[in-house]
């Protein structure tokens, strides 16, 4: 497996990975997003992203191959996600997740009233428009 970042020639593969994983990718420009990818033999089976919104991070999908699951890929990618933005000065890092609530509950994460989002993360078209309103809201504070 080869953990790297993503490069503009990977984004329609991580469109297509996003889509057949039932997640939203109509957004995913590469450029408003820091994403990781993951391959194996020259396929992509893995992607996670982030946004910075000035010290406060909103992970996007993180997602994993069907045929590649229970590996330790998801996990591997989320802790290259906190790495990098612990090493970028994010401070908090939000979620919004419809399947994901207790992976992310046992990661440290906690439910966070949709109300009590910060303004710059309510705005985004994944909080505003693309994630359904009964998707959970998480919310975990980076140590320093």
């Amino acid at each position: 497996m080869k953990y790297r970042e993503a490069e503009e020639s990977d984004i329609q593969r991580i469109k297509e990975l996003l889509y057949s994983s039932g997640l939203p990718s109509t957004d995913v420009d590469g450029q408003a997003q820091k994403i990781f990818v993951v391959e194996s033999k020259g396929k992509l089976v893995g992607i996670g992203g982030i946004e910075d919104f000035g010290g406060i991070g909103l992970i996007r999908s993180i997602t994993v191959a069907p045929e590649h699951r229970k590996n330790g890929i998801a996990m591997n990618l989320y802790q290259l996600l906190e790495e990098y933005a612990c090493n970028s000065g994010i401070k908090a890092l939000y979620l919004i997740t419809e399947s994901a609530k207790e992976y992310f509950q046992k990661l440290g994460f906690s439910a966070q009233e949709r109300e009590a989002v910060p303004y710059l993360i309510k705005q985004t078209s994944q909080f505003s428009k693309l994630c359904p309103t009964s998707a959970a809201v998480m919310f975990k504070t980076l140590s320093t």
